[in-house]
């Protein structure tokens, strides 16, 4: 099964689309972004959603005091690291028991000790494509971010093979979540999947 992350949510508003179609985790932006929230939002946004849904914070630079406070107020169940994670910071993670999504870049290599390992567009959150091509989702898990939207997940999925599918500007109309967007791109990937275990590709 294709897990599914909604990232960048800062809205109630799509609260219910979430509670209702339950994708595997919801991404609380809290790097330098038009989607940023601060930690009283993620807690009130944390508070509604369906406790069956794990949430990621996302950061763009080591910040080991938010992640405390992120983890003792239960907020968040993994972090996202766009930035080079250093032993220290390894220890922290595992001692906080958080999943690790570790975003790959050039000179970034791919820790053993990250959940995943995630590929994405060179600036996160522009609806840029990643680079296919270079993705190899039998290494180790992989979660697929970078332009991904309702239609084309299920060719992303197809090609590339990911574990995760993780989508943010892709799902937003005018800058915010369409949950019309969000029910469409959760469904299409629910049926890719179908498709692969009636096919068994």
């Amino acid at each position: 099964m294709t897990k599914i992350k909604i990232c960048g949510i800062k809205d109630s508003g799509v609260v219910p689309v979430l509670n209702q179609y339950l994708p595997e985790y919801v991404g609380f932006v809290f790097a330098p972004s038009a989607r940023k929230v601060n930690v009283d939002q993620a807690i009130k946004l944390r508070q509604k959603l369906d406790r069956r849904i794990k949430t990621v914070a996302v950061l763009a630079e080591e910040n080991s005091s938010l992640l405390e406070s992120l983890v003792e107020k239960k907020v968040i169940q993994a972090v996202q690291t766009h930035f080079k994670i250093s032993a220290k910071q390894i220890k922290l993670f595992q001692q906080l028991e958080l999943e690790v999504f570790q975003v790959i870049r050039p000179g970034y290599a791919g820790l053993a000790a990250a959940k995943y390992w995630m590929y994405d567009a060179p600036q996160p959150g522009s609806g840029k494509l990643a680079d296919w091509r270079v993705i190899n989702s039998r290494s180790h898990s992989v979660i697929l971010a970078g332009g991904l939207n309702p239609e084309n997940v299920v060719q992303a999925i197809r090609q590339v093979q990911p574990q995760v599918v993780d989508v943010s500007s892709g799902v937003e109309t005018n800058g915010s979540k369409d949950q019309m967007k969000i029910r469409k791109f959760i469904r299409s990937v629910r049926d890719a999947d179908k498709e692969k275990n009636f096919t068994g590709k």
